[in-house]
């Protein structure tokens, strides 16, 4: 038994070793981009309300969860080109789609996001542009107006 304890403390630290050296990286970087890598987040500049309030909010998709889905589906590894049409073509339809699912509904949703296309060195913002603008404004409640 005493021989078996010894094989086994012989062992595991190259056991340990194999496993650490396979999971660390061999120093290659093509995993990253070279050079600044391009990637797209929501600003956003009115949160989501149903109402003019956060109340009911969790009845409801979130405009601004499901925007960031569809940036992610369409451009899920950031790399140094970028794909603008691709991600704005994504956020329309997402844009589209939730307009229709909720027009005609009781509550008045809204919610105003901008599409950023950011340059980026690692964690570090260099450069950002708006690509486009979205105002959700689903189901406004009627004005009366008198002349």
């Amino acid at each position: 038994m005493k021989h078996q304890y010894n094989l086994c403390r012989l062992l595991l630290p190259l056991v340990f070793i194999a496993m650490t050296a396979t999971l660390t990286s061999c120093g290659n970087d093509d995993d990253e981009p070279k050079g600044p890598s391009i990637q797209y987040y929501l600003e956003v500049e009115e949160e989501f309300l149903v109402n003019g309030v956060v109340d009911h909010t969790d009845r409801y998709y979130s405009p601004i969860t499901l925007m960031k889905e569809a940036i992610h589906t369409a451009y899920p590894k950031p790399n140094t080109t970028g794909a603008d049409e691709t991600v704005i073509l994504a956020c329309d339809n997402l844009y589209l789609r939730y307009i229709e699912m909720y027009t005609g509904k009781a509550e008045h949703l809204t919610c105003l996001v901008h599409l950023v296309r950011a340059s980026m060195s690692g964690e570090i913002v260099k450069q950002s542009e708006r690509l486009k603008t979205y105002n959700f404004d689903i189901n406004p409640p009627e004005t009366d107006i008198e002349d």
